[in-house]
């Protein structure tokens, strides 16, 4: 079985690098204190179950105009809740199933979105090929209005996928010559992402979710390392999948004769 990377353990090795560091949200491990704290610094942030996947298990959580903390996302189970409290511990037995996967972590709420609000990310397949990192493929995500209200961006929790060209000219009207830069800037840090982890976490690929600041900068959200394929094949005629497909092909290929 595939050994999982933690969100936390992601985040300790990255704030450890001396470029990624600067590419990512402030995380600290879900203490009542620790999501106070962040709160009165953000205007929102976001508590993730540490192990989690396909949006399960995320939430927003805000303070609202009467002072009530706010929960808006997923359960472990996917359901979606919106749940208004008076203090953090009332919210506690709804987070009390997730002891037996490893904990919550507490992360600065980043706004990655279009003009119009909607948030955004892209997700970089990294893969491994005679010793060198590589990009197999990358699509954007689109939160839509059912998702807005807690920002999870996830095919599963009814993200709209689509080409990085797409999102990078249509929606974040960006020309040609900002779209080829902010792709090669994102490129070069999903692979330096894939170079951190991999000597803690062995894979021979990885998928990089990557959101874009306000001011351009590119943030890394997580690093998935059983990364799905099947999104791509719903864009550019699927040959984003065949791609992916030959390149695992050929590395195992390389694995045999070696």
């Amino acid at each position: 079985m595939k050994e999982r990377l933690g969100k936390w353990r992601q985040y300790s090795l990255f704030s450890e690098h001396p470029l990624l560091n600067k590419n990512i949200p402030e995380t600290k491990l879900f203490t009542i204190k620790n999501l106070s704290k962040l709160l009165e610094r953000y205007e929102y942030v976001y508590l993730k179950n540490n192990r989690g996947g396909q949006g399960k298990g995320i939430y927003k959580v805000f303070k609202d105009t009467h002072g009530l903390y706010c929960f808006n996302g997923y359960t472990l189970s996917g359901e979606k809740i919106q749940k208004s409290v008076v203090t953090i511990e009332d919210f506690l037995p709804v987070l009390h199933p997730i002891k037996r996967f490893g904990g919550y972590i507490v992360q600065e709420g980043i706004q990655s979105s279009t003009p119009e609000g909607h948030p955004l990310i892209l997700r970089v397949h990294v893969q491994t090929l005679k010793g060198k990192w590589l990009i197999g493929g990358m699509y954007g995500k689109i939160a839509t209005e059912e998702t807005m209200e807690n920002g999870v961006i996830n095919r599963n929790r009814g993200a709209q996928v689509m080409t990085v060209d797409e999102l990078l000219t249509a929606h974040l009207k960006m020309d040609e010559k900002e779209k080829d830069k902010m792709i090669k800037i994102i490129k070069k840090t999903s692979i330096l992402a894939a170079e951190v982890v991999a000597p803690a976490v062995p894979h021979i690929e990885y998928g990089v979710d990557i959101g874009i600041k306000q001011n351009g900068d590119p943030i890394i959200f997580e690093i998935n390392t059983s990364p799905g394929v099947g999104p791509f094949s719903k864009i550019d005629n699927g040959e984003m999948a065949k791609r992916i497909k030959s390149i695992r092909k050929m590395y195992l290929k390389d694995l045999r004769n070696g």
